[in-house]
């Protein structure tokens, strides 16, 4: 059997998502900012040192037992006091994916100000507003608009990434989830109206994986496209593939 989650009552939608877009006014910080070539540091390969010359010994010729590395047949004939064990499956994943925070998906002059200028809230009164109300749905449908049409952070395509937050199934087939939105809070979509696309990825797996609780947090893994999902829930403007996840600790 599919499932969906249903949505919102859109009255209900709309005192929130006015309340929220009110309460952005004294919201944001100027100190939010994205390292703009977080991408190229990511995936940067480790500096590697040269080898250094073999010393001239006492007569000026080189060592001729030095080789390449520079070191003598005795030096290379010590054995190593102790082996460096290899990396656990779990250890090795942490260090291929890098950690971001949702404040690492807005851009760094990102302002949510400026979401609640972009509605004239003055020509709606929202204080008599019924569900049957068309200018209720209009309204609804300008919030979403707004919520739909803001910036990403270009440079975080094609990272490899991993991302905490609370899972909003899209489709569920009995107790198993493929896709999903991943966003910053509890409720997000479902009993509160959806975050701006660029607080919402959405997260395509490998293979389903059994899911039940709404409440618990995940770390998402996977490689990140900047690309936008628009769904009866909301519209994410990242998307995660061949994606995994785990319980966050």
């Amino acid at each position: 059997m599919t499932m969906t989650p249903p949505p919102i009552k859109p009255l209900g939608m709309i005192l929130v998502l006015t309340g929220v877009l009110f309460w952005t006014v004294g919201c944001g910080s100027e100190s939010d900012t994205v390292d703009s070539d977080i991408q190229a540091k990511a995936n940067q390969p480790a500096a590697v040192a040269e080898p250094s010359p073999a010393e001239p010994d006492s007569t000026g010729e080189l060592a001729s037992d030095a080789g390449a590395s520079g070191l003598s047949s005795e030096e290379l004939a010590i054995e190593p006091d102790a082996t460096i064990e290899p990396l656990d499956e779990e250890a090795a994943a942490d260090q291929a994916f890098r950690e971001l925070t949702w404040d690492d998906l807005l851009p760094a002059d990102f302002d949510f100000k400026t979401l609640r200028d972009k509605i004239d809230l003055e020509s709606y009164d929202i204080g008599s507003l019924t569900d049957e109300d068309p200018e209720a749905q209009r309204l609804y449908d300008d919030l979403q608009s707004v919520m739909s049409d803001v910036p990403m952070v270009v440079a975080l395509d094609g990272l490899d990434a991993q991302v905490p937050g609370f899972l909003v199934p899209l489709e569920m087939e009995a107790d198993a989830v493929k896709e999903f939105f991943l966003v910053p809070y509890f409720g997000a979509c479902i009993h509160s109206p959806p975050p701006p696309a660029n607080q919402i990825v959405h997260v395509v797996l490998d293979e389903a994986v059994a899911f039940d609780n709404l409440y618990e947090p995940y770390w998402a893994r996977g490689t990140l496209e900047v690309t936008q999902t628009e769904t009866h829930l909301g519209t994410a403007g990242y998307r995660m593939v061949s994606a995994n996840i785990q319980p966050y600790e």
